[in-house]
C-alpha cells in the first residue's frame, strides 16, 4: 500500500471511530424541595429516540455520541416540571422541581374530563389498537434476569437485545445480541421437572409414578433444566408488551378487558397528573370490600391514561397477600405464588412504544414439591426486567439490523466478551441488587465466571 493511500485509510478509520465514539453520563434524578431520589424518570436525547431511565433509586447511566454534545439532554417524570440540560452540565444530581395542584386547578387540554373509571378504561380499550405502530420497527434494549431463593440471588442473567415487531404479526421477535451469565446455583428437584417433562404426554398418576424413579445423569439434568427454563422463563414469554395494543388478549393470562370484567376488583379514580400540559388519569386497581373480607389473594395495581386520547401510559398490577387474612398455611401459599408486573409506554410520532417491563413470579424450574416450600419456607422467585433505549423505525436501518440467524435462546451456552458491555446502556442496579450480587460473587467471582460458556452450572439436587 503506498503512503497517500495508507494515510487516507488510517483518515478514514479515525473519522470512523470518532463517529462512533460516546461519552458516558452517570446521574441521578432527585425531588428538588425534598431531596429525595425520583425512580423510573425518562431520560432521552433531544431529537432522538435514543434514552434511559433512572431505576428506584433514582441512579441512571447514558451514552452520547460525541457527535452529539451540542444537543439537549431531557429529563421527565409524572409530578414534576420537565427539563432540558446539556450534557457538559450534568452533574452527579440532577434535581426535578415538583408540581402541586388540586384536580379543580389543573389546567390541561381535554375536551371533557372523566370521572368514572369504568368509562375512562373502556375508552382506553376502544383507542388502543390506534396506537400500534404501523409500519416495522427495532427496539433496542437491556434485560437483567435475577433468579432468588429466599431474597438471596442464586442466578443472574443480563442481555443485551432488541424487539422486531410488525403491524401485520401478532407478536414480537426477539433477538438477543449478547449476554452474561452467573453459574446457576439454584435447589434444582429433578424428580419435579421429570415430572412436568413427562405429563406432556402422558398423564397425570402415571407421570407421577414414573418420575419416583427419575434419576438422571449430569448432562441430561443439565439440557433438562435449560429446557426448562427456557419454556418457562425465556424472552419469548414477554407477550405483555401488546398490552397497549389490544384490550383482549387470548394467550395472556390478564388483559385490560380482564381488568374491566374483574368482579372481584373495583376501579377508582384516584387523582389526575400533568406531564407536559397533557393529563393523566390514574385509576387505582383495588379488591372489593366482600373480597377483601373472604379471599386470602387480592389485587391491586393502578393504571396511568391519557385524558387527552386515552393512550395507556403505564399498568401495575399483582397479585398478594390480604392483610386481613391471619392463617399462617394461607400466607405461606401465598408468598410462594404470588406475582406482580409494571409495564410502561412513551409515545413517538403518535404512537405507543413500550420502555419499560418488569416481571416478579414463581420460578418454577427451580420447584420442589410445594409441601417442602411451606414447610421451609423456601421460595424460588424470579424477576425479569427490561429497559428499552432506542427505537429504529427507519426502514433501511432496520433492515440492516435485522440478523441472519435468528437467537432468542437465553440458556443456551455463549462467550463473553467485557468489550461489547463497555459502552452499552444498561438499567442500573440498586445498592440491595448490587449487595445481592456480591454475595452470588462470593464463591466465584462474575468477572472469573465470565470467563467460561455463561450457562456454566452447579446444581444443588435436593433429593
Amino acid at each position: 500500500m503506498n503512503k497517500p493511500i495508507y494515510i487516507a485509510f488510517l483518515l478514514l478509520n479515525l473519522l470512523s471511530s470518532t463517529a462512533n465514539a460516546q461519552i458516558q453520563v452517570n446521574s441521578k434524578v432527585v425531588d428538588k424541595e425534598s431531596g429525595k431520589a425520583i425512580p423510573f424518570a425518562n431520560i432521552s436525547i433531544a431529537n432522538t429516540t435514543k434514552g434511559s431511565m433512572s431505576n428506584q433509586e433514582g441512579d441512571f447511566q447514558l451514552y452520547i455520541p460525541l457527535s452529539g454534545l451540542n444537543t439537549r439532554v431531557l429529563i421527565s417524570s409524572l409530578g414534576y416540571k420537565s427539563i432540558s440540560i446539556h450534557p457538559k452540565e450534568i452533574g452527579k444530581t440532577i434535581e426535578l422541581s415538583p408540581v402541586s395542584y388540586g384536580i379543580s386547578e389543573v389546567k390541561i387540554s381535554a375536551n371533557k374530563l372523566m370521572n368514572d373509571p369504568k368509562k375512562i378504561l373502556k375508552e382506553c380499550m376502544k383507542a388502543a389498537p390506534g396506537f400500534r405502530p404501523d409500519q416495522p420497527y427495532i427496539n433496542k434494549g437491556f434485560m437483567r434476569q435475577t433468579h432468588l431463593l429466599n431474597k438471596k440471588y442464586v442466578k443472574l442473567i443480563e442481555a443485551a437485545l432488541f424487539t422486531y415487531s410488525t403491524p401485520n404479526e401478532k407478536a414480537s421477535k426477539v433477538h438477543i445480541l449478547e449476554k452474561r451469565n452467573s453459574y446457576d446455583n439454584r435447589e434444582i428437584d429433578a424428580k419435579k421437572l421429570g415430572f412436568f417433562k413427562k405429563w406432556e404426554s402422558t398423564r397425570y398418576n402415571k407421570a407421577k409414578r414414573e418420575a419416583e424413579n427419575y434419576n438422571p445423569g449430569k448432562e441430561e439434568l443439565l439440557e433438562l433444566i435449560r429446557e426448562s427454563d427456557e419454556k418457562r422463563n425465556s424472552v419469548r414469554k414477554i407477550k405483555q408488551l401488546k398490552t397497549a395494543y389490544q384490550a383482549k388478549i387470548k394467550d395472556l393470562r390478564l388483559s385490560l378487558n380482564d381488568i374491566y370484567n374483574d368482579k372481584n376488583s373495583q376501579l377508582k379514580l384516584d387523582t389526575i397528573l400533568e406531564n407536559d400540559g397533557e393529563g393523566i388519569y390514574k385509576i387505582k386497581i383495588l379488591p372489593t370490600a366482600k373480597e377483601l373480607k373472604s379471599s386470602p389473594f387480592i389485587s391491586i395495581g393502578y393504571l396511568l391514561i391519557s385524558t387527552k386520547d386515552f393512550a395507556l401510559y403505564e399498568l401495575k398490577y399483582g397479585m398478594t397477600k390480604n392483610p386481613k387474612i391471619a392463617n399462617l398455611q394461607q400466607v405461606a401459599f401465598i408468598n410462594l405464588v404470588k406475582s406482580n408486573f409494571t409495564l410502561k409506554y412513551k409515545r413517538y410520532k403518535g404512537k405507543l412504544y413500550p420502555s419499560y417491563f418488569k416481571r416478579n413470579s414463581f420460578d418454577l424450574t427451580g420447584m420442589s414439591d410445594v409441601k417442602i416450600h411451606l414447610e421451609k419456607a423456601k421460595y424460588p422467585r424470579i424477576c425479569q426486567e427490561f429497559l428499552f433505549t432506542e427505537i429504529i423505525d427507519n426502514t433501511k436501518e432496520v433492515k440492516q439490523n435485522l440478523p441472519a440467524k435468528w437467537n432468542d435462546k437465553l440458556y443456551e451456552d455463549s462467550e463473553y466478551h467485557p468489550e461489547f458491555w463497555e459502552n452499552y446502556t444498561i438499567l442500573l442496579e440498586t445498592k440491595d441488587e448490587a449487595k445481592l450480587r456480591k454475595d452470588l460473587e462470593s464463591e466465584v467471582s462474575l468477572k472469573e465466571q465470565y470467563q467460561h460458556a455463561t450457562d456454566s452450572i452447579r446444581i444443588n439436587q435436593i433429593n
